[in-house]
């Protein structure tokens, strides 16, 4: 036998079980030895009511698995609480899979009120709701699934206490104007001993009691402006009240609401306000659009178009995207949970190397590259690598593919954060500028979709780009994800001084 027919023949051996339906076997190890209890299921793109259970193995005292999946299942999700959870691709289900154990895992209660009006009772049941927000349930789509996936097996929210109010004193109607009036109603007719639910610090992040429920979430009968566009309807909204001689962030939400929307609000109180909006309410810019949960990535994951008319939990902002490396590493809990993600600053003129996916738990590989701007202090670039893994397997128009995945670059702006009217401080570089939105779904409020930007090699692809001084090409992509970038900046044109995030 020669050696290509011997390589070929080892090759087919080792893929044998990645191509074809069958048994997956495979172990998990902590990097010694066999780890046991780890879940393990094929990823897939999340749903608020699953046809049927997903297939779910959980590893032997000696870490092995076993699972029968089809030949579509090219990703496992792989996790444990306390250890950081990861997406392990086809490709290296042949050899041992490594978990790290999680330094800074906690568990986050809500405060659930479930407020209830005599001119409009609640239509949901709590059963449903509580699946929505706290379901731990593999390929569910949930506030906690989503929660756990994007920190990486960091935070397991969790409901702490339902509590049920009557508003007799705030008749129809009620508009988003009123919803400051209707929290502070409801924190009158609390008993503020919030117990097992204040074991967080809500500014930080840190794992301490600070006196405020980790979670406050307002829960009111009715549809979500967010999607209809309604004026009568109530938007899902964050707010900070005045609270003994603090500050309390939580969230008013319609039970209609669509769970984009939901874990949206969850990021800007998580950190009391941090994590900014990051499109331009007119609309009329490219700024992050469907790459990050903070613009329109909180409607990723439609079916169809139907504002007028429900169920929008559904199939509306069912599978929101994941926040672009800078929100989850720098602004979420005023960077609690940096070291979720590998960040590579580049410091001189060129860098050439791999990029890891930004959704995996950080390896070898950097996920995050920065560049400094040179047209301005404090800006810069980021470069990362995005998959349709987990909840960002969501699909606008039923459109996927290159462009719709792969290096997404973007011009970050750190000054135009705000608290007030979004400013727009993350403008994504569109890989394929002038390629028309789908006439429908559209999103909704006249967010951006800007859903093909993604830099990528092939056909019909854009594998280079520039923005004045800099200059980027992608050179390969492996079957892991990875892909190969090359950056270039003209540093004679560097400003003394240029800060990137820490």
């Amino acid at each position: 036998m020669n050696r290509r027919a011997l390589a070929l023949l080892l090759m087919g051996a080792l893929l044998s079980p990645l191509l074809s339906a069958g048994s997956v076997a495979g172990r998990i190890t902590d990097g010694r030895q066999g780890l046991a209890g780890v879940r393990v299921y094929p990823d897939r793109l999340p749903r608020v009511s699953l046809a049927t259970d997903l297939p779910v193995a959980t590893t032997d005292a000696e870490g092995r698995f076993h699972l029968d999946l089809p030949a579509e299942d090219t990703v496992l999700a792989v996790e444990k609480e306390g250890w950081r959870r990861d997406l392990v691709p086809a490709t290296e289900w042949d050899r041992d899979v490594v978990l790290h154990p999680e330094p800074d895992f906690r568990r986050e209660a809500v405060y659930l009120v479930r407020l209830d009006f005599p001119d409009e009772p609640s239509q949901v049941s709590a059963e449903a709701l509580r699946a929505l927000l706290f379901s731990r349930r593999p390929g569910q789509a949930s506030a906690a699934n989503y929660l756990y996936e994007v920190s990486k097996g960091a935070l397991l929210l969790e409901e702490g206490r339902l509590v049920k109010l009557r508003d007799t004193e705030h008749p129809t109607p009620r508009r988003d104007e009123h919803v400051s009036a209707l929290s502070r109603w409801v924190l009158e007719h609390l008993q503020t001993d919030w117990g097992t639910c204040d074991r967080v610090d809500n500014r930080s992040g840190a794992p301490r009691p600070d006196g405020k429920p980790d979670h406050l979430w307002i829960v009111a009968p009715g549809h979500p402006q967010s999607v209809t566009g309604d004026e009568t309807h109530i938007k899902a909204l964050s707010l900070l009240l005045p609270w003994r001689r603090s500050r309390l962030p939580l969230l008013f939400l319609t039970e209609e609401v669509p769970l984009g929307n939901i874990v949206h609000e969850a990021f800007h109180s998580m950190g009391e306000h941090r994590v900014d909006d990051l499109y331009l309410e007119d609309g009329s810019a490219l700024t992050a659009g469907i790459w990050d949960l903070m613009d329109g990535g909180q409607y990723r994951g439609w079916d169809r178009n139907h504002p007028e008319q429900g169920p929008w939990v559904e199939d509306m902002g069912y599978s929101p995207s994941h926040p672009l490396a800078w929100v989850r590493s720098e602004l979420w809990y005023q960077g609690r949970f940096r070291s979720q993600v590998k960040h590579l600053n580049l410091r001189g003129s060129h860098w050439e190397g791999w990029l890891a996916p930004v959704s995996r738990a950080p390896g070898a590989e950097p996920q995050w590259l920065t560049v400094p701007d040179p047209a301005k202090q404090g800006a810069f670039f980021s470069f990362e690598v995005r998959r349709p893994w987990g909840f960002e397997r969501g699909r606008i128009g039923g459109r996927s593919g290159p462009g719709h995945e792969g290096l997404v670059i973007a011009r970050i702006d750190p000054s135009q954060l705000t608290h007030g009217t979004p400013r727009g401080p993350v403008r994504v570089v569109d890989a394929h500028p002038g390629s028309p939105e789908p006439p429908k779904p559209r999103l909704p409020l006249k967010l951006w979709q800007l859903d093909d930007a993604a830099f990528n090699l092939g056909p019909g692809e854009n594998p280079k780009g520039r923005s004045g001084a800099l200059a980027w090409e992608v050179l390969e992509t492996d079957a892991s994800g990875r892909m190969k970038v090359r950056v270039a900046l003209d540093r004679p044109q560097f400003r003394k001084g240029s800060r990137l995030p820490k």
